[in-house]
């Protein structure tokens, strides 16, 4: 292997491709971070389609390659069943492959490695790495395994043996994959955080039943993140006569009906709907609060929280966290211990959490420093990541 350094002195053994539809959406923004913090790697982004161009990692550059008829319909067929269907697609020959290895020849630093984030994206990856000869890794973060596979249960039975090896950010994900015999080796890794930007504040934590108590939710308002269960358990507190005020940060097809249930209970004074903000502004709105709540669901389609980058966020930040019992979240939200775990679609018993973190201060300090504790030992990034790429190099010949 050859060594290259970057601009930072850094030294490379070489570039780890990372290939999606789209870089990079608002809420992927793990897969920015695992670029950001690669050490050994110098990461390529290489997709169909750009947005959001300045959420691109400065240490990644990226290759936009041209897709035509045969791959719209590539795409379109990932979607969908039978489970052959991608396969004998991903088949058929596609001129972005022989695009990307001009580039790639031009260029002094070849690629090592295809990492495909999403399962959904390796029928396109498994192209590019057999026009490479590269081995092919697969990041399965989440709808990738929930909901594909209960909608086809033997979606990458046909792909399975081009892909080197998987990784999944929660056991959660990887139970899933073995009841639905995935047969590659399966690595877990959270990936997470850079912790040097979340400043640990015991403040946060400090509730008071003599004035407003402030809760807060993040997450895309959508039907997974259960946030109608949050304002009805609003109402609730606010009936019983707590001075208790709900900041919602995100935006989706959900506001309207969010709005209409928010108007309908006559809480508009007391919960906001804040919409989008940049990840500055979220972290303030965090240090500016009392408590966290994450009333994620399991939808009748497969979806749940397979992991929650939010909930991490807030227990970084010093929040004491109020959590559904779902997908992943109890491998780090343990109940009583580093939050408070409630049954999902119940209104009664995420009051019933907030009022208990309201009248127990103490306890409210506990589990925050708990959770602190928590992240810092399984979500830091830089430590995660060097795992990642020593998995990496178990699969990489000299």
């Amino acid at each position: 292997m050859t060594h290259n350094s970057d601009k930072r002195g850094i030294a490379h053994i070489g570039v780890a491709l990372h290939f999606h539809e789209v870089f990079f959406n608002y809420s992927e923004t793990f897969i920015q971070r695992l670029m950001k913090h690669h050490k050994l790697f110098k990461p390529l982004a290489v997709c169909f389609k750009l947005i959001n161009s300045y959420l691109r990692p400065h240490n990644t550059p990226i290759l936009l390659i041209p897709g035509t008829i045969i791959d719209v319909f590539r795409m379109f067929s990932t979607s969908y069943i039978p489970p052959f269907l991608p396969f004998i697609i991903s088949q058929l020959p596609s001129y972005y492959e022989y695009y990307l290895e001009k580039s790639i020849n031009s260029s002094k630093d070849k690629p090592l490695l295809v990492l495909a984030h999403f399962g959904n994206n390796a029928f396109y990856a498994k192209r590019i790495s057999k026009k490479l000869k590269i081995p092919l890794f697969v990041y399965f973060y989440g709808f990738d395994v929930t909901v594909l596979l209960k909608k086809c249960p033997k979606y990458y039975t046909y792909i399975e043996r081009d892909i080197e090896a998987g990784f999944v950010t929660s056991y959660y994900l990887c139970q899933r994959l073995l009841e639905y015999n995935f047969n590659r080796p399966i690595y877990l890794n959270r990936l997470g955080l850079d912790l040097t930007r979340y400043i640990f504040n015991p403040e946060c934590a400090s509730i008071s039943n003599r004035r407003t108590v402030t809760v807060i939710s993040v997450g895309r308002l959508v039907e997974v993140k259960g946030h109608e269960y949050l304002i009805a358990a609003c109402n609730i507190l606010i009936k019983k006569g707590y001075n208790v005020k709900t900041i919602i940060i995100g935006d989706g097809p959900r506001k309207n009906i969010l709005s209409n249930l928010i108007k309908k209970l006559g809480l508009s004074d007391r919960v906001k709907l804040i919409g989008r903000l940049p990840h500055e502004e979220v972290l303030k709105y965090l240090y500016n609060s009392n408590i966290f709540v994450f009333p994620s669901i399991s939808c009748r389609d497969g979806s749940t929280e397979a992991l929650g980058y939010a909930c991490v966020e807030a227990m970084a930040c010093g929040l004491p966290v109020v959590a559904s019992n779902v997908g992943g979240i109890p491998e780090y939200v343990i109940n009583d211990q580093t939050g408070l775990l409630v049954e999902q679609r119940s209104p009664k018993q995420i009051a019933e959490a907030i009022e208990e973190l309201i009248n127990n201060p103490k306890k409210a300090k506990r589990l925050s420093r708990n959770a602190r504790k928590i992240v810092e030992h399984m979500f830091d990034i830089s430590r995660n990541i060097s795992k990642l790429e020593l998995t990496f190099l178990k699969y990489i010949s000299e």
